[in-house]
């Protein structure tokens, strides 16, 4: 019955659009354990099921082969990509064994700071209100409880949606501010570090920049933007004795994260190709500084494979 459903929504795309557009799905973190902290991310065992399940019913490729292959008239019907945001540990640990044994290829998306560092400003918050022994937190005229787990995890989410969406200067105040009533801890490495990161790319992954802070372009000046895209390619191109091919815009929707100035910053920068978080599929005629990508939001695996042909079709 999927099978029927799929060749029927592809066909239906093919009518419509008279070519075949593929698919990119992104995940951020792939954990061992739920983590009340993480509520979006997959955990090992769903992201094995989840791909061994896609694998079966697409045609798994790097964007940079799907564009190549786009731009050749060759793409076959349901060619699928999987992303990687921000550069975690548990994308080589847990996700890239997976990745290994059913031969698939993916794209890596770097925040760069967090290879130096071994984190990134939210998992300095993250850790932070984790290990703090203190019952309330006063921020902006708010109270935040932070007497159990559930109570640091919501404050958690609540605090991150808030602060990514603030200027670099004023995210990083509010860190500096916040660590300091709670108390300053140290941090394990999160990220993957300058060898897994070469590993990948030597492995016939993509591997493309992030920005370096995971900051969000649209609440930035341009100045600091430029910055940002600048720093990361360069980091990155520099590491990987080689020119990179692509860009994730961080929180990713247009417009509002991120818009055709940035696109026009990549464009300097010499990339050709940005990644958004807005639905659709990629076609020959899709501006590519502002590819999209989604995730769908089905939980039973039929419904997530004929979600990712539908939005595809978009």
């Amino acid at each position: 019955m999927l099978e029927f459903g799929l060749k029927f929504i592809s066909g239906l795309n093919w009518v419509r659009h008279r070519e075949h557009s593929f698919a990119i799905i992104y995940f951020h973190r792939v954990l061992r354990e739920p983590n009340l902290f993480c509520p979006d991310d997959w955990t090992l065992d769903s992201f094995d099921r989840l791909l061994t399940f896609l694998n079966k019913h697409f045609n798994v490729i790097p964007i940079s082969t799907a564009l190549k292959l786009q731009s050749q008239g060759c793409l076959p019907p349901r060619t699928l990509c999987l992303s990687f945001d921000d550069g975690y540990l548990d994308n080589y640990t847990e996700a890239l064994p997976v990745l290994e044994r059913l031969r698939v290829k993916a794209s890596f998306f770097i925040a760069t700071d967090g290879t130096e560092k071994g984190y990134l400003w939210g998992d300095e918050l993250a850790h932070t209100i984790k290990k703090t022994s203190k019952l309330t937190l006063m921020f902006k005229k708010r109270k935040y409880a932070l007497s159990n787990d559930k109570e640091k995890a919501s404050s958690y989410l609540s605090l991150t949606n808030s602060i990514k969406f603030m200027t670099n200067q004023e995210r990083d105040e509010s860190l500096k501010f916040i660590t300091s009533q709670l108390g300053k801890i140290s941090i394990p490495r999160l990220m993957m570090n300058k060898q897994q990161l070469l590993a990948l790319s030597e492995g016939g992954h993509d591997v493309g920049a992030h920005t370096a802070t995971h900051s969000i372009l649209g609440c930035q000046s341009n100045q600091v933007a430029e910055q940002e895209i600048n720093s990361s390619i360069d980091y990155l191109n520099k590491l990987l004795n080689k020119k990179i091919e692509l860009f994730a815009y961080p929180n990713g929707h247009f417009p509002s994260d991120f818009n055709q100035e940035h696109e026009a910053m990549l464009i300097r920068a010499g990339l050709s190709v940005g990644l958004s978080t807005n639905d659709g599929g990629v076609r020959i005629q899709t501006r590519k500084t502002c590819i999209p990508r989604f995730m769908p939001h089905r939980k039973e695996i039929n419904q997530f494979c004929l979600s990712i042909l539908k939005i595809a079709g978009e």
